[in-house]
């Protein structure tokens, strides 16, 4: 990394500013060749973390291509922890693109997606979970995602893992002793406290394992599909929850033969609902085809909305329904209420287990606040997101999941009696494991697939 990079920083398009930035040790050489300031002789130096007005130039015609403001990051205090030059212009696409053509003439070469924080991490300016919170920050698209990747930018997960790794760390070192001084007398902790810290461990890492759901939700918003029989009004809720007509409502059952995917908000959490073509026991072959995709909407679907029509009389869909969703999170709606209902929901109380139902109708809005309230609360989790540490990222799940297991296994072989020496070997596992999450160790292939998905500029 000896070279020098540079990108354009800010969106492309027109608007009122952007930023080129220039990162490693030519930075500043290369600014000094193009800057002019607006008031004195052209300077041989720039003092760090202040910022000048003045002109950049092209050095070959001497003519003026814009009017900047730059600012000098000395390294290592800066983001990437090299020294950095930032070029704020006019916002105009073209003349950006010939302020980067004069930086890329005078030595520097275009940045890859997410090299400047890449270095970053590199540089030991940021822990590989900080550096993957860059990327959330950005993409936060509700207060909850941009609270919980803020929280992640500032250190909350790597202090915690730390924490965890220091103590295995200890339990490795008593394991280690009694391997090394089994013979000569001196005393070390007990087995049975060894154990006991290791499960302690492995509790605190389970919780984090069981907290991705609720991070995964926050980060990427809850997966919902509507489920029912046909023409129990699934499209009409559909519409009320988006607040517009996007679905095709007719008296027909069987209108909806295919999925519909659609985003909306409760509060500051983004609900994914999917529309379902209508669950019948005796479906025609075309109604077979859109019942496939219904099935594997709700099995990739955080949760069940399952919608019974009370004006009707229970029959063999609504049978077929139940068994379909089966033991899936599940919010069950009691629809049509402003029709003369045909049965009670004890009807259905096997179905409904804890759950307790809501009554509302599409039609006429009546019901639909609770109903709103309720999603969020599935959502959420029953708890406030933003009190405790969670987990958004695949990755870390995999990996937190992997040492809890080795814990598991290492405390398992303390209990049973094995030695030392096989009780260290698991424990060594999962702090490799912790260690791949903050990025003690890696392997560029990982960073090429986190990297490459930042835009070019972070």
């Amino acid at each position: 990394m000896n070279d020098t990079i540079t990108a354009i920083a800010t969106p492309p398009g027109e608007g009122g500013l952007s930023i080129i930035r220039i990162s490693g040790e030519d930075a500043l050489f290369i600014a000094l060749r193009l800057f002019h300031p607006a008031i004195g002789e052209k300077v041989k130096e720039l003092a760090p973390q202040k910022v000048l007005f003045g002109e950049i130039r092209d050095p070959g015609k001497g003519q003026c291509v814009d009017e900047v403001l730059l600012t000098f990051f000395k390294g290592p205090k800066s983001y990437t922890a090299e020294d950095v030059i930032e070029i704020s212009a006019h916002g105009g696409s073209l003349i950006t693109a010939k302020i980067l053509q004069l930086v890329l003439a005078q030595g520097a070469r275009l940045a890859e997606p997410g090299e400047f924080t890449r270095r970053a991490f590199i540089n030991g300016r940021l822990d590989l979970t900080q550096a993957e919170a860059v990327a959330d920050v950005i993409e936060s698209s509700s207060d909850k995602a941009l609270n919980s990747a803020m929280a992640q930018l500032k250190g909350g997960l790597s202090k915690r893992l730390n924490t965890l790794h220091e103590n295995l760390l200890s339990a490795q070192a008593q394991l280690e002793a009694a391997i090394d001084f089994s013979e000569d007398g001196l005393t070390f902790e007990s087995r049975e406290t060894t154990q006991k810290n290791i499960q302690q461990v492995e509790t605190e890492l389970r919780e984090l394992v069981d907290s991705f759901r609720q991070g995964r939700i926050v980060r990427e918003g809850m997966r919902v599909t509507l489920v029912g029989k046909p023409n129990v009004g699934k499209s009409s809720l559909l519409n009320a929850l988006l607040q517009e007509d996007r679905a095709i409502v007719t008296p027909i059952a069987g209108t909806t033969r295919d999925t519909l995917e659609e985003r909306t908000r409760i509060k500051d959490i983004h609900i994914v609902i999917i529309d379902s073509a209508g669950l019948r026991a005796k479906p025609e072959l075309i109604e077979k085809k859109g019942m496939e995709r219904t099935r594997s909407a709700l099995e990739k679907a955080d949760l069940a909305l399952v919608i019974f029509d009370t004006s009707q009389p229970l029959d063999n869909n609504d049978k077929l329904l139940m068994h379909e969703v089966g033991e899936k999170p599940k919010l069950v709606v009691l629809n049509k209420s402003d029709l003369p209902a045909s049965w009670q929901p004890d009807k259905i109380k096997d179905f409904l287990a804890n759950e307790k139902p809501l009554t509302l109708s599409a039609k006429t809005l009546n019901g639909f606040d609770s109903l709103k309230e309720a999603l969020y609360q599935k959502a959420i989790g029953g708890e406030r997101v933003g009190e405790s540490l969670i987990i958004t990222r695949e990755r870390h799940r995999d990996h937190l999941h992997q040492a809890a297991h080795a814990l598991q296994n290492a405390g398992k072989s303390l209990s049973e009696g094995y030695s030392e020496e096989l009780v260290a070997v698991d424990v060594t596992l999962a702090m490799e494991h912790l260690g791949i999450i903050l990025g003690k160790t890696f392997e560029e292939d990982l960073l090429d697939k986190i990297f490459g998905q930042f835009c070019i500029g972070k």
